[in-house]
């Protein structure tokens, strides 16, 4: 997703860089719930080359419904509870990530346990809705297309509309069929997200929240 888990705070987003060819990861950070080993290099290889267009992008591609709306505050309000108060295994995970932070600023290159307590510390601090996702037992899939629907709509203030701009006038040829797709959905979602805008700008701004990083 989107994507809003690297908002800015480079020295987090370097180590991570770095230490993802250290340890040979090339995971999706934004990406950490379960999906049944469909990124591996063999399943990878087994896709035609040009995919369908509703497997194109992470975002859910049909119009938002009630149901998925709930599911996305449910996940959200319990997120914003524990970013306000972690648990132990959460404020261990960035405390240790902020002594490999300060060692990377002194060009000491993280292990492959640092770099898994990176991870982490990155999720508990600006995407900790996929760790309770997962608690939850939710399809990661669904859970990432509903939000990349919903905060293509409302997007975290602290990084701006990063979608902005796409499929503009300033582009010199006709929106493809999926732009096309994206901008109409995304206008049926505004509408009716509309009555829920408060709400979740407030959760995104606690759950997405670029201060919770290790400094």
């Amino acid at each position: 997703m989107h994507k809003t888990n690297f908002l800015g705070k480079l020295p987090l987003a370097m180590i991570l860089s770095a230490a993802a060819c250290f340890s040979g990861c090339g995971r999706n950070q934004s990406a950490p719930l379960s999906e049944g080993g469909e990124n591996s290099p063999a399943s990878a290889a087994a896709k035609p080359a040009e995919l369908p267009l509703d497997q194109q992008i992470e975002q859910k591609l049909d119009p938002l419904t009630r149901d998925d709306v709930d599911l996305y505050l449910k996940i959200m309000r319990a997120a914003a509870e524990r970013v306000k108060n972690p648990a132990p295994a959460d404020r261990a995970a960035l405390e240790e990530a902020k002594k490999i932070v300060d060692g990377g600023a002194a060009g000491r290159v993280p292990t492959p346990d640092g770099v898994k307590t990176l991870e982490r510390a990155n999720l508990v601090a600006i995407s900790m809705d996929q760790i309770i996702a997962e608690d939850m037992k939710v399809d990661g899939r669904t859970y990432r297309g509903i939000t990349e629907a919903v905060e293509s709509v409302f997007p975290n203030p602290a990084v701006g509309k990063l979608s902005e701009g796409k499929g503009s006038s300033a582009s010199d040829h006709p929106p493809t069929p999926l732009e096309k797709r994206l901008s109409d959905v995304n206008a049926a979602n505004a509408k009716f997200l509309a009555p829920y805008r408060e709400e979740i700008q407030a959760l995104i701004g606690v759950v997405r929240n670029p201060a919770n990083l290790p400094k």
